[in-house]
């Protein structure tokens, strides 16, 4: 397995206005200044005799010396605190920290997109303080968790991938399944510790690769302006591997894909074959009809018994459902994807391409333009002894190195006979009121194709992107 080095980069700044004030940003990378998530944080002050853990997505802890006219003893105590739930988005199960500004009796609820309630839980006579919740899920999907307290409301939004075969909420003790609660953590990540310049720590990371957890801990000299590095020496490599937390996706139709992670990103390893968006409204089925406005999907080369392996063919107004043309990354479209699940921009997809471009390993020839045959399925791809050594059509075992696994579909209104020599993806990003980018690998071709000419009545595969 290729060694793949984490590290996590800690920037301090110190700011001094009445109260001493530094605020300490983590974020992890890897060996080639990649982004990596890092799930928690934890620092322990050896010198001051307290500890401290933030978790993603907070990513920055603010320390007050509580010395001058502006301490701050009771923040985050004001007001009822939901910290965002860690992970999130989640397979099953998360955890939220909860921070009960008065004594009393606290309600906490779980709903839906819709608003239909699917969890409720009330804690009698919880006196003031921090407590950890955790949450569990049966269905995956855009969920909402809300506490109250007399008059108080505080709310987040949760993402699930994943079951955990009911829904229930717990108020965990601090010591439950070895999840310490963080006593004095809230959203903003702001504590009012003693601190002095040069006090020692000890500073552990931690960060979740190919589904296996790692950590290190490093000692650390709390000073201003300085960066610290930590390192992972991690032996997994993810590529081509099911997404961590995410090894299917099922839609609405019950269609159940198999999914696959590449570089940073968590893709549908096959082409979308719903013919529901996720709210359930159908999508008519064309057998000739092109358009530009209205929505319809086709079956590949006019067989509906093409869809189980290639899927449907999707116009870009089908693609989008309603949303606006997007060159944001990730794009925000969901469009005709799954709950959790996006259209993928045109950035979205050259990061892919270069990523995939970078890795020698992926290189055909040791041309980084020679991607194609690496995203390439291994079947289904139309060979020609002519072709040479490095397009898809030569020699189709030698496909799939990054485990993308593109099927040729061709493409509803060309020439149908393109069915077994080309697979064409739309973007989430339009060229013009009539055409939108797509991204295309053909059989006589070793490279992958970007291309903006084609109208937005055409129908082309979709691979969607988690979010």
């Amino acid at each position: 397995m290729k060694k793949l080095f984490v590290f996590l980069m800690i920037m301090v700044v110190s700011v001094f206005v009445m109260a001493q004030t530094i605020t300490v940003k983590f974020t992890g990378v890897d060996v080639v200044n990649h982004y990596v998530q890092l799930d928690s944080v934890i620092l322990v002050n050896l010198s001051q005799n307290w500890r401290e853990t933030i978790y993603w997505p907070d990513t920055t802890l603010i320390l007050i010396n509580g010395t001058g006219i502006h301490d701050v003893e009771t923040h985050g105590r004001a007001s009822l605190q939901l910290s965002q739930n860690n992970p999130n988005p989640f397979t099953g199960t998360t955890y939220a920290n909860l921070t009960v500004a008065e004594d009393g009796d606290v309600a906490v609820e779980i709903t839906d997109i819709s608003g239909r309630v699917v969890g409720a839980k009330k804690f009698s006579s919880q006196q003031a303080g921090n407590y950890q919740l955790c949450v569990s899920l049966s269905s995956t999907g855009v969920y909402f968790l809300t506490a109250r307290q007399g008059k108080q409301t505080a709310s987040i939004k949760m993402i699930n991938h994943g079951s955990a075969g009911d829904n229930t909420i717990r108020l965990l003790d601090f010591e439950e399944g070895n999840r310490v609660a963080d006593t004095k953590n809230d959203e903003k990540g702001t504590v009012t510790h003693p601190w002095s310049t040069g006090d020692n720590l000890a500073v552990t990371g931690y960060s979740t690769i190919c589904g296996t957890v790692y950590s290190r801990q490093i000692p650390w000299q709390l000073h201003p302006n300085e960066t610290i590095t930590v390192g992972f020496q991690v032996e997994n490599f993810c590529d081509g591997l099911p997404c961590s937390g995410a090894a299917t996706v099922t839609d609405i139709d019950n269609n159940t894909y198999n999914t696959v992670q590449i570089g940073n990103q968590c893709w549908m390893k096959e082409n979308l074959r719903t013919s529901r968006y996720a709210n359930g409204t159908y999508l008519p089925i064309s057998f000739d009809g092109n358009s530009y406005t209205a929505p319809y999907c086709y079956n590949p080369n006019n067989n509906a018994n093409n869809v189980p392996t290639r899927g449907y063919l999707y116009n870009w107004p089908a693609v989008m459902h309603g949303a606006s043309s997007s060159t944001s990354n990730p794009s925000g479209v969901q469009g005709i994807c799954p709950n959790g699940w996006h259209v993928p921009s045109d950035a979205e997809w050259t990061q892919l391409t270069s990523y995939v471009s970078s890795q020698t390993r992926y290189q055909c020839g040791n041309n980084s333009d020679n991607i194609a045959k690496a995203l390439a399925s291994t079947t289904e791809w139309v060979g020609n002894h002519f072709y040479e050594t490095c397009t898809v059509g030569n020699d189709p075992n030698a496909n799939n190195a990054t485990g993308f696994s593109a099927i040729p579909a061709g493409w509803h209104g060309g020439d149908e006979t393109y069915f077994y020599n080309n697979a064409l993806f739309w973007c989430a990003t339009e060229v013009s009121v009539l055409g939108a980018y797509y991204y295309g690998i053909s059989s006589s071709l070793a490279y992958v194709v970007r291309d903006g000419g084609w109208g937005k009545d055409n129908g082309f595969s979709v691979r969607c992107v988690r979010d």
